[in-house]
Order: C-alpha cells, then structure tokens, then sequence
C-alpha cells in the first residue's frame, strides 16, 4: 500500500526539434502578449495584456506545456485587473525552472 501518488518524472517528452518550436512560441508570447513576469526557485507568474485571443493563447501553450512536462503545475487566475499564467514545478525540480526562466529571459 502506498501513501499517496506516485511522484511525477522531472523529464520533457518533446524532441529536440519539437523543444526548438515550443521556446520560439513561448517567447513569441512573452514579447507579444506578456506585461510583467516574476519567477522564483519553483515558479514563474506572467501577467497577461488584457485581450481575450492573448488568454486562448497562454491557456493552449500551457496546457500543450503540462502535456509535455506532466511535473509541471500550469493554471490561469482571473483576477478583477489582472490575468495570470503561472507555471510551478516541485522542489526536485527547481533546476528545470531555472532553465525555462532563462530561456524566458533570452
């Protein structure tokens, strides 16, 4: 008997050139669609300009992200002024994050 569930693999299923396409999307929505950013050691919050096409966008890239990278946590708030795209990852995976937060910043 177990006691909880089984931890999820800190792995991507993407091929290097499937990787390539999803980093150009992401910072395609980061100069386009983003208004500001923050990221710590196991999250990134982006907040999103207000339009309805840019909350399609984020919530579809994150949940093709969630698909790829099942460790990561993917979820939208609505907020009264605000729309939020956050991505959060386990303690285990704070290296992961590190490097979607650089590839984010290049």
């Amino acid at each position: 008997m177990s006691d909880g569930p089984e931890p999820v693999p800190v792995a991507c299923s993407l091929d290097a050139a499937s990787l390539d396409g999803r980093i150009d999307e992401w910072r395609a929505l980061v100069a386009s669609s983003v208004v500001s950013w923050e990221a710590d050691a196991t999250s990134v919050r982006l907040v999103l300009e207000g339009s309805d096409a840019t909350l399609a966008a984020a919530a579809g890239l994150g949940q093709r992200e969630k698909q790829c990278c099942a460790f990561f946590d993917v979820g939208i708030e609505l907020g009264p002024d605000a729309r939020t795209l956050y991505l959060r990852v386990p303690p285990e995976a704070e290296e992961a994050m590190a490097h979607f937060v650089e590839l984010l910043r290049s």
